[in-house]
Formats: structure tokens, sequence, C-alpha cells
């Protein structure tokens, strides 16, 4: 059995971790829970389709709590040069580059880092912070606040081994909580 001490230790670190602000323009307003990586299933030992989804460029509307949104992957950029992005020797930036609309009728606010995921052979792709470029990351991220009727285009960057090519961009409405899943080949 812990000791107290150790007990309260780990109890502080948790409620410090959780209100840290999400990156690349991501809120504090969400705590996030951890999720399996995307290969994981109930059983924890198949791995999920490497090329499911519509190809880039198709819109695909998915139904978010009050509204609908249609969503388009215009773009995928591997890799992403001059970006700036710190990230480790062994990794490459790529940007994915979306179109969202608001269809209504409510609004919609929510983190295109906890939003959208980009998984290669590697697994779940880490949103990485982009100072400069196309893919450049800024304080209002475009998925925050997004109004019936509004539409916004940004890209999110994220780190994916130098060796793997993405394979699949995948959106899910309010960080995933809602259950609805769409996806984009990347190649």
């Amino acid at each position: 059995m812990p000791s107290p001490g150790k007990t309260g230790i780990g109890a502080l670190l948790l409620l410090v971790a959780g209100m840290m602000p999400a990156s690349c323009g991501g809120t504090a307003r969400k705590a996030s829970t951890p999720r399996p990586p995307h290969h994981a299933t109930a059983a924890g030992t198949a791995r999920s389709t490497a090329h499911s989804g519509r190809p880039v460029g198709v819109t695909q509307r998915a139904p978010a709590p009050g509204t609908t949104l249609a969503i388009t992957v215009t773009r995928v950029i591997d890799p992403l040069l001059h970006s700036g992005a710190k990230i480790p020797a062994r990794d490459k930036a790529v940007g994915v580059v979306v179109s969202a609309r608001n269809a209504g009728p409510g609004g919609y606010d929510s983190s295109a880092t906890s939003d959208f995921a980009l998984l290669s052979a590697a697994g779940r792709a880490m949103p990485v912070y982009v100072p400069t470029g196309v893919c450049q990351t800024y304080i209002q991220d475009f998925m925050n606040e997004l109004g019936a009727g509004q539409a916004r285009t940004g890209c999110i960057g994220f780190a994916v081994p130098v060796r793997d090519a993405p394979t699949t961009v995948r959106f899910s409405p309010e960080g995933g909580t809602t259950g609805v899943v769409r996806s984009w080949k990347a190649r």
C-alpha cells in the first residue's frame, strides 16, 4: 500500500496535468482522458485498416452536438518543409490542410488537435506546434467558436517517423467523445 505522502503527490501531479492547456491552438476548457493507441481494439491486438476512408478532397458531413459539420481534408503535405517545428531527428513534420463549415443549426467549439488525427504505419502521429509557413499554428484554433454558417480553413502539423508515409486522416467531433468518425486516405 502506498504511503499517504506518495498518494498526495500523485494526485497533485494529475491535477496540475489536467490544468495545462492543449498544444497547437487547443483550449484548456476540456479535460482529456488518455486514449489507447489507434491500433488497439477491445481485445488490444488487432490493427486498424491503414487505408480506410474517402479520398482527400471529398467533403464529409459529421453530426456534432447541436449541429452538423462539413469537413474536407484538402491536402496532406508530406514533408512539411520550412515549418520551424521542433521534432525529434527521427521524425518529419507533416501538415494536414482542412476546410470546415458549420452547416448548423448550432455552434461548434472544439480544438483541431483533438478532433483530427493522422495515422501512419507507426500509429497515431503527435500534433506539433508549427511556428512558420503554410501550416502555422495560431493562438485562435480554426475549430474554436465556429458559428452556424461559418467556414474556416486551417492546417494541423504532426510529427511522423521519417521512414513512414501518412496513411489516414481522421476527424472525430468533440475530441472523439461523440463516437462519430470520418476518415480520408492520406495517399
